[in-house]
């Protein structure tokens, strides 16, 4: 139930900058008092179930024909050096709209001055969305980085930190232990990507 909260928490934040204020449709309750938020530090984050490690590679696994969908630089890897976060997928633009297929490869990549971190890479139906934050991890400022999968079938959220000369994912919320016959996806309200 933890997992399902943080989940659509972290989605209500992705969409604050494109959504419209329900004001006009949501008459508002005497009865119904403001949420509380606390600003008191939480405890250390609980162990995760499921990690991953990711080595370095020379081969990044995305061509130049590829779409960019995201580029970001920051300090991952080394201090002081600038490290690329980029995620790409196969599918095409045509006059600033993509050309889906019925599925793409996607890929989330750490490009560095030695190699590629190939976060995440798989052919599938649907999207991958990412960010980048700081969060303190034992009273240090780590960059993590998070993909959020929305596949036809299924629905991930992995995060990703550099520790030790690897990536270690940590996959914190999905639905493949209840999703047995697939999903029919009937309608998001996450925006679908154009060609900047």
């Amino acid at each position: 139930m933890k997992k399902i909260m943080t989940l659509a928490a972290i989605l209500a934040l992705m969409l604050m900058a494109g959504c419209h204020t329900a004001s006009d449709l949501i008459e508002p309750s005497e009865e119904t008092a403001a949420p509380q938020i606390s600003t008191q530090p939480t405890e250390e984050p609980e162990e995760l179930d499921v990690k991953t490690t990711i080595p370095l590679t020379q081969t990044l696994k995305m061509t130049n024909e590829w779409t960019i969908l995201g580029d970001f630089s920051t300090s991952i890897t080394k201090k002081g050096v600038k490290d690329r976060i980029v995620l790409g997928t196969s599918a095409q633009s045509k006059n600033g709209e993509m050309m889906w297929d019925d599925s793409q490869y996607w890929t989330l990549a750490v490009i560095t001055e030695h190699g590629a971190y190939n976060l995440f890479s798989e052919r599938m139906q649907g999207y991958v969305y990412t960010e980048v934050s700081e969060a303190f991890i034992q009273g240090v400022a780590t960059p993590v980085i998070t993909a959020y999968i929305f596949s036809g079938t299924d629905r991930d959220i992995r995060n990703y930190i550099f520790e030790d000369g690897v990536f270690v994912e940590y996959q914190e919320y999905t639905t493949k232990q209840f999703s047995t016959g697939g999903i029919n996806n009937l309608y998001s309200s996450i925006p679908e990507y154009t060609e900047k």
